[in-house]
């Protein structure tokens, strides 16, 4: 006996298909809606601007992303109790401490920082920036300056990032009982990175991360790039276009200083053991997060002086300085990128053997760390 043909069975086979096509293809073109969350996280706002087309994954990213900012915040605190405060306890009773795997990882790039900068960005002296009244979220400092011989005193114990000794377990232990970890210097660029990996877990693939002086972006703005401004003492330098994937890392002493003079900014040269004077700011566009901020900073210390050789050192093709001197110092890729009305006469462009910014595909940076329980 033959059977006969499911023709139903097939045409309904068919027209199921269709149609979950069709609602793949409405989803997939669904226009991407603005969605916004802020955040306060290491004494200092945080603005995430989403492009999605669905609300609920904005908003289940956005709850991801606060519990990542609490458990930073409470984690790498450099004064308030946190894990890193209790390692510098440790540390200055000779003792081991073992940190969570965000810390150690941390750690170990501000070592590296140490030595891309020749010791500019150190880490390690945490004690001398406490000192200075930096570690506060009130600003203008209103305490008392350490006098010469406190100084003094802390530039002789030497702390660097050499001192100290990350085992694979995450154990941390220093052969310098006047190290005290700060990494406040790469912080914002590593909580970005953090940011970034969450959204894709989320499945979202547009998005502009503010944090403190630091900005991400992550893909397109509607197609374009996104447009943000560079900070400096007068407001805004000027603005530059952010592709997918680049970050712009700022410093400056315009924010945080002590109130007895608005140039003694909170980057302090722990070779002098002063706040630096010849730099009011700085800002790297780079596809590293974390080297952008690191170089931002280290840039502040290095001044005018000594700009073209930490460039050359850290391999900055876009980075700018804003001297105290009133001048503009300037890589010729970022001064492709800038706009700006700043004053022609007063710009000093700084060689570099290339312009490109970045992305750098050959060479993607490393993966940050999230909490486990993420």
């Amino acid at each position: 006996m033959r059977s006969r043909p499911q023709k139903p069975a097939i045409r309904a086979g068919i027209v199921l298909a269709a149609f979950a096509l069709l609602t793949g293809l409405f989803l997939w073109l669904r226009p991407l809606q603005p969605v916004q969350g802020e955040f306060l996280v290491f004494g200092t706002r945080a603005r995430i601007e989403l492009l999605t087309p669905s609300r609920d994954d904005a908003d289940a990213a956005l709850q991801d992303i606060g519990r990542l900012f609490i458990h930073d915040h409470h984690t790498w605190h450099p004064w308030e109790p946190s894990e890193l405060t209790r390692l510098n306890d440790a540390l200055a009773k000779g003792q081991s401490y073992r940190v969570p795997a965000d810390v150690a990882d941390l750690i170990r790039r501000a070592q590296i920082g140490f030595a891309q900068t020749d010791g500019l960005f150190n880490a390690a002296a945490g004690r001398l920036i406490g000192a200075w009244g930096f570690h506060t979220s009130r600003y203008p400092v209103q305490t008392a300056a350490p006098s010469d011989n406190e100084v003094k005193t802390l530039l002789d114990e030497r702390p660097d990032m050499d001192d100290v000794h990350v085992a694979a377990d995450g154990t941390v232990s220093t052969d310098n009982p006047a190290v005290s970890i700060d990494i406040n210097g790469l912080s914002e660029g590593y909580a970005s990175a953090q940011v970034k990996q969450l959204l894709a877990r989320h499945g979202i693939d547009h998005a502009l991360i503010y944090l403190g002086g630091f900005v991400m972006a992550v893909g397109r703005n509607h197609g374009h790039a996104w447009r943000v401004g560079v900070s400096a003492p007068a407001g805004v330098l000027g603005s530059v276009d952010l592709d997918g994937g680049e970050s712009l890392a700022s410093s400056g002493d315009y924010q945080r200083h002590r109130a007895s003079a608005p140039d003694l900014g909170h980057i302090v040269d722990t070779r002098t053991g002063w706040p630096q004077r010849a730099s009011a700011a700085t800002s790297v566009l780079s596809d590293d997060a974390v080297h952008a901020d690191i170089a931002a900073t280290a840039l502040m210390v290095a001044g005018p002086a000594g700009f073209q050789r930490m460039a050359d050192r850290m391999g900055l093709n876009c980075a700018l300085l804003l001297g105290h001197d009133g001048k503009l110092y300037i890589t010729p890729g970022m001064r492709a990128r800038l706009h700006t009305t700043f004053p022609p006469g007063a710009i000093v462009v700084v060689p570099r053997p290339g312009n490109n910014c970045g992305p750098n595909v050959t060479t993607p940076p490393h993966a940050v760390v999230l909490p486990a329980d993420l």
